[in-house]
């Protein structure tokens, strides 16, 4: 699949852009139209049936080196790894585009029920990742683009979490909780003597 996806990714002239929107149009269809994957996968019918029948409901709607992926695809008989192309192209996308994604988790909502965290708040997460670029294993100089997504988890009680690719910072109640329980479990406390004296 990552072949498949990188070959994409480097075809002189593509909008990757566009070309992720594609795929995902191609890969949802796949999996919401059971006949469309039944067509696509049956072994019963021609390879040249298929290129012909995807060629006539692509051609013009997704971009020619999108398209010619897929036939050969069809050709091959690997149109069962569409999926896994289409999540490596995205890999591949963001790479290329600087495009990072952050995931913030907060135990109530901090604005209105449409936005958890109001614009202010975001952008001082923000600016607190730019700064520390190293800390989330981020590129120190490239041109980074971020794209935050904000949800309520009422079981964190209080604080803020903050996933940043395979980076966490856990700055909430409740995992601090969890780490002095652990503390206590190793270091128990004598509660009568620590009152004493």
């Amino acid at each position: 699949a990552h072949n498949y996806a990188l070959a994409l990714s480097q075809v002189s002239g593509l909008n990757l852009e566009q070309a992720e929107e594609d795929l995902h149009a191609i890969r949802d269809a796949l999996r919401s139209d059971e006949k469309f994957s039944i067509f696509v996968q049956s072994p019963s019918i021609s390879r040249a049936t298929k290129r012909k029948a995807f060629t006539a409901a692509l051609d013009g709607k997704v971009q020619k080196a999108v398209l010619s992926m897929c036939l050969i695809l069809v050709e091959r008989r690997r149109m069962r790894f569409l999926p896994e192309i289409f999540v490596s192209f995205r890999h591949i996308v963001d790479e290329i585009l600087g495009r990072i994604y952050v995931d913030v988790l907060i135990a109530k909502n901090l604005n209105t029920e449409q936005a958890p965290l109001d614009d202010a708040l975001k952008q001082a997460i923000l600016d607190k990742i730019e700064k520390n670029r190293s800390a989330f294993g981020l590129h120190p100089t490239k041109k980074l683009n971020y794209t935050m997504s904000v949800k309520v988890n009422p079981e964190l009680l209080a604080g803020i979490s903050v996933r940043v690719a395979d980076y966490i910072f856990d700055g909430t109640v409740a995992r601090n909780l969890i780490h002095w329980h652990d503390v206590a479990a190793v270091h128990p406390l004598d509660v009568s003597k620590a009152f004493s004296d």
